[in-house]
């Protein structure tokens, strides 16, 4: 073979081999921008949610307040309401609520904001606003408009929430944020040598630089209620001169040159096949958060449109029987009994399951809480059951805690009732709660001598659709201590049982102790 041809060859395949070390390089620097990619957009994703979240709580509110009819209670009970939402979350603008779809309650109430009182959200003439309304009612949920310079002034993201009473639209709520507060809460990892940009569906910039688009980026999807953003990153300069940078010295080129294209081919398959499944393994992940996102979203929605057949089911079966006694043989009034019942459990069941899929988008406001008054509303709520089952209960000195007495009642309801309804039928229930202070919480004891749980079911009892025994011996849904656990946690507490079969049961609520509350 001519010396020019084996120099041409060599060259080639020294070109060759450089080539496929600088491919390399860029895959490397591709896949490191994709892991920083993730990590920013998931970070985008997290405020944005946690943020839609208080809009949810916030229509939810005002819808069971709508229900009851009473205004003067939305009227007094919006600014607290508002006060702890403010103080959640930084960066928001306003929180509004638009009954008949004008605004009529606005917090804070400063100059600014007060500029929005009387607004026709419907009517309003700024680009996108009504439609942004209309989307909400249609979706009878959440919709965004496009970032916008607000009326108080900066520009803002504003989230819309329809509000329905017995399927008629009755108004809606709203909420503005500040884009650079949600974005700096967003906590973008410092980016060396990149530069990212974020922007709406329809092409306008959120933050960031716009130019990285063009600059063959990569590119995460963040889905929203009602359409996406997309976060790019690239580098400052390109692909190639990135990976071209922090190159080792020419000798280590030559060396990568003379260990032969055999060598650089089998790694290079296998830094391709581990690309592969690492793009597989998030893709995969990416997918299942949706899907569980999804998926509670959807059981709640379910939950909810369940209930109208339930309650044409439960009204029809018992407007026959009150309407053709006569008519009916026995047999049939008993088939419409059984229906009635099996309507009345399945409506308490999707009941017990809204509360346990919608307990942790529901607000929580702090504020000093007696927990005797806990147990004194839910000693009230039972007081017939009490009664029925000739139940004692001893109430020790009990603390004052930081957490929201609406659910503090709530649990105890729980678990009084279930003591009451395990209690053994041939001895009188005792019931004690008391509270001790340790390592930094207050320990709460609900202590019954009921019929016991065995060890092997102590964790169980927690889980949803969970029973010990059948529904003829003990009624219910299976779904209440459950909902305890998820209060409590929603708390920032635990909760866990100690039991002795034939004995009786020990429920232990465990909550941190806040600095503005007062011991023991």
């Amino acid at each position: 073979m001519p010396i020019g041809l084996m120099v041409l060859g060599w060259a080639l395949f020294s070109i060759w081999t450089i080539s496929l070390y600088d491919a390399y390089r860029e895959s490397q620097i591709r896949s490191h921008a994709s892991i920083i990619a993730a990590s920013a957009s998931g970070g985008v994703i997290n405020a944005v949610n946690q943020r839609l979240a208080l809009v949810r709580g916030l229509a939810a509110f005002i819808a069971v307040k709508a229900r009851e009819n009473n205004p003067h209670e939305i009227d007094e009970e919006f600014g607290p309401f508002a006060s702890a939402y403010f103080d959640q979350v930084a960066g928001i603008r306003n929180i509004s609520v638009a009954p008949d779809f004008i605004v009529k309650h606005v917090y804070p109430t400063d100059p600014g904001n007060l500029k929005v009182i009387g607004n026709h959200i419907l009517e309003d003439h700024r680009p996108g606003f009504a439609a942004t309304v209309v989307r909400a009612i249609a979706s009878r949920g959440l919709a965004l408009h496009e970032p916008v310079e607000l009326i108080q002034g900066g520009v803002g993201l504003v989230a819309r929430h329809a509000v329905f009473v017995d399927d008629h639209p009755w108004g809606a709520v709203g909420m503005a944020f500040s884009v650079s507060t949600l974005l700096d809460g967003s906590r973008i990892p410092p980016l060396e040598g990149f530069e990212w940009g974020l922007r709406t569906e329809a092409g306008m910039l959120v933050g960031g630089n716009g130019d990285v688009f063009a600059r063959n980026p990569l590119v995460t999807r963040i889905d929203l209620p009602d359409g996406h953003w997309d976060f790019a990153l690239a580098p400052k300069t390109s692909w190639h001169e990135a990976a071209l940078q922090g190159v080792e010295a020419p000798a280590l080129r030559i060396f990568l040159v003379l260990l032969g294209g055999a060598v650089l081919w089998g790694g290079w398959n296998q830094i391709r096949r581990r690309q592969i499944l690492e793009h597989q393994a998030e893709t995969q992940t990416a997918e299942l958060g949706r899907a569980n996102i999804a998926l509670g979203r959807f059981s709640f929605v379910v939950a909810h449109h369940l209930q109208e057949p339930l309650r044409a089911i439960l009204t029809q079966s018992q407007l026959i029987t009150r309407t053709s006694p006569e008519s009916l043989t026995p047999e049939q009034r008993d088939s419409l009994g059984q229906l009635s019942a099996a309507a009345l459990r399945m409506k308490g069941l999707l009941h017990d399951v809204q509360i346990y899929l919608g307990e942790s988008e529901m607000p929580l406001p702090r504020r000093p809480c007696l927990v005797i008054e806990a147990v004194a509303i839910a000693q009230r709520k039972l007081s017939a059951q009490i009664r029925a089952a000739g139940a004692v209960i001893n109430v020790a000195p009990l603390p004052e805690v930081m957490a929201d007495l609406h659910r503090l009642s709530e649990i105890f309801t729980a678990l009084l009732s279930n003591a009451i309804e395990y209690r053994k039928p041939d001895q009188a229930l005792v019931i004690s709660i008391n509270a001790i202070r340790e390592d930094g919480f207050y320990i709460i004891d609900v202590t019954d001598n009921g019929i016991g749980i065995e060890a092997a079911y102590m964790e169980k009892i927690f889980e949803v659709f969970q029973r010990l025994h059948s529904r003829g011996d003990h009624p219910g849904t299976g779904m209440g201590l459950a909902i305890v656990r998820k209060m409590i946690e929603h708390l920032g507490g635990t909760i866990a049982v100690v039991s002795e079969p034939g004995v009786g049961s020990t429920f232990s609520i465990r909550l941190p102790i806040d600095g503005a509350a007062k011991g023991l």
